[in-house]
């Protein structure tokens, strides 16, 4: 596997970890996964540390019902990435709740032998 290949493998690596911590709100997972001063701009705009979106998570402001992806793509170069994932979650498991299809941008860098997130944008998709 060229340099290249092996950053895009674990690049998707960490993106499908986020989204099985996402899914199982495990937040200690999820910081796991992002640089300490990483922040999530959600898609009203509002930007927020991790440290507070992980802290929404476990009081149940955030809460994300099945997390299915739609699609990936992913350019690294060198020791940084950018991703561009979609989303949908928001149906529960009997089928209810509100479907939210989501276009998820983010930056990451490598960080030794792991890819970690820096900034993470949501959007309507």
């Amino acid at each position: 596997m060229t340099d290249r290949g092996a950053g895009e493998a674990g690049v998707l690596a960490n993106w499908a970890d986020q989204l099985r911590a996402m899914d199982a709100a495990d937040t200690e997972a999820l910081a796991a996964l992002f640089t300490p001063d990483a922040t999530l701009v959600h898609m009203t705009g509002h930007v927020q540390p991790l440290e507070a979106w992980t802290a929404g998570i476990r009081a149940r402001e955030f809460v994300y019902h099945r997390v299915v992806e739609h699609g990936v793509d992913v350019e690294v170069e060198g020791d940084t990435a950018r991703l561009v994932g979609r989303i949908v979650t928001g149906v529960t498991d009997d089928g209810s709740g509100q479907a939210w299809p989501l276009r998820v941008e983010q930056d990451l860098v490598r960080s030794g032998s792991a890819w970690l997130c820096r900034q993470s944008r949501v959007t309507l998709a």
